[in-house]
């Protein structure tokens, strides 16, 4: 059973009223989860952050960007609208200056551990170049940074405040159908206008654009999508071509269900799907998770996307 705990100006826990509507959005392409939320009113002062569990499972934690005391016929009702920790670091700027050689570790320590955000793995890779901090930057753009340089990768802050420097990845497998997580639609999108079929690279600042790598299986299918990228500035390295062509792969294949269950918390984990109208592709992985619940019943939404090769956390 879905519940939530609140929390005030003065950190006192609140256990909040049942829930009489609920809203959660996880997506892997959104720096910030968002919650909105609607209970019985009650006076609980001025709230700051909320949380979300599921028979006692932390489901997410958020702060509160807005609350709100709506009279109506219908009664009254305390709506509250929460972004994941995430957003602690898309609203707060970093202090311009540069970094030599900087590591993982130190890029945490300084801009998302203040926060409260733990991180999976302590990590302490070593980007070997420099790191230029500018007016303007975020905390978040600062990580995104570091984590595009180092690992050709997009971080990844889970909805319980766990960073995940390489895009997060999940310990489980979730299976759909058959006598395992029911659903009530699916669809299969293929968008070939998403896939590139090479990413010309210039190698060196005297040279040109003449390296190629290819996506071979989308050339075969007849797809002419190509891009250039300037391996030689420091923050381009030339495996981001290899990152470019792996998200152009991911975003051409999608898998969308809607279970009568919820899902939130599944999100990163590998995915199968058990129906015999389909091919079962072991390559799926969860990528967004969108649950409501209202007094009409609930429902998530979930998003698959091909994830080629094994991530390393």
């Amino acid at each position: 059973m879905l519940s939530c705990v609140l929390r005030d100006v003065s950190g006192k826990a609140i256990k909040a009223p049942p829930l009489l509507e609920l809203s959660v959005n996880i997506d892997e392409g959104v720096p910030a989860d968002s919650l909105y939320a609607v209970f019985p009113y009650r006076d609980l002062g001025e709230l700051i952050e909320i949380t979300l569990y599921d028979d006692g499972k932390k489901l997410f934690v958020g702060v509160v960007d807005e609350q709100e005391h709506e009279e109506s016929g219908k009664g009254g009702f305390l709506k509250i609208s929460a972004r994941s920790r995430a957003a602690l670091l898309l609203d707060n700027e970093a202090m311009p200056c540069a970094y030599d050689h900087p590591s993982m570790r130190f890029i945490y320590e300084r801009y998302v551990a203040p926060f409260g955000i733990t991180m999976r793995e302590h990590d302490d890779a070593v980007y070997f170049g420099e790191q230029a901090i500018l007016k303007g930057f975020s905390c978040w753009r600062v990580l995104k940074k570091f984590c595009a340089a180092c690992y050709s990768a997009l971080p990844r802050v889970s909805s319980v405040g766990v960073l995940y420097p390489k895009g997060m990845v999940g310990d489980g497998t979730v299976i759909f159908g058959r006598e395992n997580v029911r659903y009530i639609s699916l669809s299969v999108v293929k968008k070939r206008c998403e896939e590139l079929s090479a990413v010309y690279v210039k190698a060196s600042n005297a040279g040109s654009y003449t390296v190629p790598v290819e996506n071979r299986d989308a050339i075969r299918r007849g797809i002419s999508r190509v891009r250039y990228l300037n391996a030689a500035l420091n923050e381009s390295p030339m495996r981001c071509a290899d990152m470019m062509l792996r998200n152009s792969e991911a975003k051409a294949f999608t898998v969308r269900l809607r279970c009568p269950s919820c899902l939130i918390g599944c999100e990163g984990n590998r995915a199968l799907i058990r129906d015999s109208a389909l091919e079962e592709d072991k390559d799926l992985y969860i990528s967004a998770v969108r649950y409501r619940m209202t007094a009409d019943g609930a429902y998530t939404d979930v998003t698959l996307k091909r994830r080629k090769g094994d991530v390393d956390q």
